[in-house]
Parts: structure tokens; sequence; C-alpha cells
């Protein structure tokens, strides 16, 4: 998965959950999702394993 796919993921879930329930459930600070969120940064790999997990359900181990 790209960076974008997971970013369009992350927004389409936003429209349910909270972005600062995602980032408690992932221990990723809200200020990075929201940076994420807007296109001004992309996620460490560790970061990004992590939102990924939670989005999709999916474990890369």
């Amino acid at each position: 998965m790209t960076q974008e796919e997971l970013r369009k993921i992350y927004k389409a879930r936003l429209e349910r959950e909270k972005q600062k329930y995602i980032g408690k459930c992932t221990r990723i600070d809200i200020s990075i999702l929201s940076k994420f969120k807007n296109n001004k940064i992309d996620l460490s790999p560790h970061s990004f394993a992590r939102l990924e997990e939670y989005l999709t359900g999916a474990s890369n181990e």
C-alpha cells in the first residue's frame, strides 16, 4: 500500500471516528496524523505500519 492509498482510507475513516481517538489507538501523535492527512508529510515506516494495521485490520508481520 502507498502513502496516498493509506491517506485516502484514513480520510474516509475520519468521517466516522475522531482523529484524537485514532491517535490514541495507534499511539501516533495527532499533530503527525493531521500533517499526514493534509499531505504535508509522509509517515515513518513504523507509524505507517501502525496506521495501516488499525485501518485495515491487517498485520504485516
